[in-house]
């Protein structure tokens, strides 16, 4: 499905809706992906293959830091609701353009921050495009999207990001507006020939798992603390369709529970195997039998990282805690993530 039909179809307007792919021919591309495994099953997996990328370009802008890189245009999901819709690179498509932000002073990536990409190409000619929040095994939560470059030659790009898009702990005012970041780099075609192609062995594609994280040092990951480490009472963890939650309690946090009455109850969802936050979810909670359900909010925090809380009031020591996910995570989705994370529901703490 195109992104177009897809906005289409899910009602999305505004920014996101008068950008996207730049190219629309539908002729289907030759390339090295190989078939997607058979059976694939109902949780992270295994991927046939992954790519090595290039860095376009990184920046700083105050406490904000973003950085530009592109690989092989690839087959990625889209998701709506509990359905996704597979994308597949298309013969005018250049590269996979991929975009990560984060706030380099908390240590957290930024999984809202909508960035907006304006290019000019080496004959002067400008496109725009929002990409998707997307999920993969080795770089996490980023941005992304197919796209047809140009000619080879010199570039210029602005990628403009909203870092106030979440809220946070910590106090931190995001700046009025977006903020850009602006990169310059050569596209030579034939240089993609050069990134690193691995093709995993047929017996472990498909199988549930995953590969490894690439550790790009330069660019912060955004992975979720181990769950012995978050500065909280840790009630327990749960865990289905290749989805970990993690919940626990303080009597305050930052400026959103200050010691009241009120109770900060934090959930923590993220990937199993990599701890990559499922971002773009929805949980409520409900406190023992009372039968109210309070949502809980997505919020950044230096130590607990991407995570879903409320302050809630009357919370005792023995009250059960029934944390729901209403809505999975509606990120996109690389291979090996495509088939994950529906189904599960949360659990009582």
């Amino acid at each position: 499905m195109r992104r177009r039909s897809f906005l289409a179809a899910t009602g999305v307007s505004g920014l996101a809706a008068t950008a996207g792919c730049f190219g629309l021919l539908e002729t289907q591309k030759a390339n090295r992906e190989p078939p997607l495994p058979e059976n694939r099953p109902d949780e992270p997996y295994v991927p046939t293959h992954y790519e090595g990328m290039t860095m376009a370009g990184k920046g700083a802008n105050g406490r904000y830091r973003a950085a530009l890189t592109y690989t092989f245009p690839h087959r990625f999901w889209l998701t709506r609701g509990s359905e996704t819709e597979r994308v597949n690179a298309e013969s005018a498509e250049d590269v996979h353009l991929m975009v990560s932000v984060w706030d380099a002073e908390a240590g957290v990536a930024l999984p809202a921050a909508s960035p907006r990409v304006e290019l000019t190409d080496p004959d002067g000619e400008t496109s725009t495009l929002s990409p998707w929040q997307m999920l993969s095994q080795r770089m996490g939560v980023h941005y992304g999207d197919n796209v047809e470059l140009g000619p080879d030659g010199d570039y210029e790009a602005t990628v403009s990001v909203a870092p106030g898009g979440t809220r946070r702990t910590d106090g931190v005012e995001a700046p009025d507006g977006p903020i850009p970041f602006s990169f310059s780099f050569t596209f030579e075609s034939a240089a993609l020939d050069d990134l690193a192609f691995t093709d995993i062995a047929a017996d472990r594609e498909g199988t549930p798992g995953t590969v490894d994280p690439m550790g790009m040092g330069f660019v912060s990951m955004g992975q979720s603390p181990p769950a012995d480490s978050l500065p909280v009472d840790v009630r327990g963890t749960e865990s289905g369709a290749g989805a970990e939650l993690v919940v626990g309690t303080a009597e305050s946090r930052g400026n959103l529970a200050t010691g009241s009455d009120e109770t900060y109850v934090a959930a923590s969802l993220r990937s199993a195997y990599n701890r990559f936050p499922l971002a773009a979810s929805t949980l409520d909670v409900t406190v023992g039998d009372s039968g109210e359900s309070v949502p809980l909010v997505p919020t950044l925090d230096p130590e607990l990282g991407y995570h879903y809380a409320a302050a809630v009031s009357g919370v005792s020591e023995g009250d059960d805690l029934q944390v729901g996910v209403t809505s999975p995570t509606q990120l996109s989705r690389h291979e090996g993530y495509e088939t994950a994370f529906f189904g599960f529901d949360g659990a009582t703490f």
